[in-house]
């Protein structure tokens, strides 16, 4: 195997077949696990409980370390956002998401994007290609780190964990379902991170028949559907995957995720001036969810450089939201957070990727 293959993203049993090939004890895998991900230790040398030569042969092959902080910047509003650089010399983000005692991480599955949503900036990196499993765990466990380092006191008044996990970064997380369902398992583990499926959100585009082999699966996680529209036309316009599984494909799909699941979906809905904060967007949406186990988190577009887009003025905001809310469509507008250090919804990777390049010319 090669030297930077990180272990992180190995499962269980794929360890126990490693150890067993390479003339070791297969019960090794739960104590590897447990200083990788519970004491989150950085070096094979930490691993106190396992023979020298064990510990030497893992360090042969493999990593534990995948992701190299470039910098990280800290909103006014609390917020923090790591630019991290891969192992083969690409760059991701990754936002903490501070809030009355909780710690949300909104982690990056793909370096750049395929889907192209005009709203979004990482479109404009376009896809260089999936993470692994190990260097998306690696995102949460450096987010730990800093945690620990800077003394954060959660709710109970304990030392500090990532407590929610949002998949909505850089990337679709669904056109990297494998790698994302083993980090959702990992998460999931009582004896590992011990995080429950309803503090898991994989957001997605509409990938539909990955939402239903997300429910074959069995993801330990929630659904959130970027709909960001109400009508075919103009969600076409502004998410090109519309025009390959349209509103009522991806609406069926999601009806058969409630049904099969018995969770609600979550129908994210970014607020565009013109486009989808208006009085028949409104009325739309109202027809859309009014049938459905659903709720809907409205998001005002954050700063972008397309012109043609527009954030709606608070008075437009609020025009939208009471319709919806007249109708018994639970409905919350999300406060956005990090938008001074290009952190909030929609607006990772593409100013950083200037960042990047510096970095990468001057390595």
């Amino acid at each position: 195997m090669a030297k930077f293959n990180d272990i992180k993203s190995l499962t269980a049993d794929e360890l126990k077949e490693w150890l067993s090939a390479n003339g070791e004890k297969s019960f090794r895998a739960d104590q590897i696990q447990n200083w990788l991900f519970c004491r989150q230790i950085s070096s094979f040398d930490d691993m106190k409980n396992l023979p020298p030569q064990t510990r030497e042969k893992l360090a042969k092959d493999f990593a534990i370390r995948s992701l190299i902080e470039s910098e990280h910047l800290i909103s006014v509003d609390g917020a923090v956002k790591w630019l991290f650089k891969t192992m083969d010399g690409h760059f991701i983000e990754t936002v903490l998401i501070p809030t009355n005692g909780r710690f949300s991480v909104c982690v990056s599955t793909e370096i750049g994007c395929a889907m192209n949503c005009t709203f979004c900036r990482t479109a404009k990196m376009g896809f260089t290609r999936n993470l692994e499993a190990g260097e998306i765990l690696e995102e949460i466990i450096r987010v730990n780190e800093y945690l620990t380092s800077t003394g954060e006191i959660d709710a109970d008044g304990k030392p500090a964990q990532v407590t929610n996990i949002i998949f909505m970064g850089m990337g679709e997380p669904l056109n990297n379902l494998d790698n994302v369902h083993r980090v959702c398992c990992t998460l999931h583990n009582q004896k590992l991170f011990n995080l429950g499926r309803k503090r898991m959100t994989i957001s997605t585009s509409g990938i539909v028949p990955k939402i239903k082999e997300l429910v074959d699966r069995n993801t330990p996680c929630c659904l959130a559907v970027s709909l960001n529209s109400t009508n075919n036309e103009r969600r076409s316009a502004v998410m090109p995957v519309n025009r390959i599984w349209p509103i009522e494909k991806l609406l069926e799909a999601t009806d058969e995720y409630t049904r099969r699941t018995d969770n609600y979906v979550t129908f994210e809905f970014v607020l565009m001036k013109g486009v989808t904060c208006t009085d028949e967007a409104a009325k739309e949406l109202i027809k859309i969810c009014a049938p459905r186990r659903c709720k809907v988190n409205a998001i005002v577009l954050n700063q972008m450089d397309d012109p043609s887009l527009e954030a709606p003025t608070e008075e437009e905001v609020n025009r939208f939201l009471e319709k919806v809310r007249a109708a018994e469509i639970q409905i919350t507008i999300r406060n956005p957070r990090g938008r001074d250090i290009l952190a909030a919804c929609g607006q990772l990777a593409y100013k950083q990727q200037k960042v990047a390049n510096a970095n990468t010319e001057s390595a």
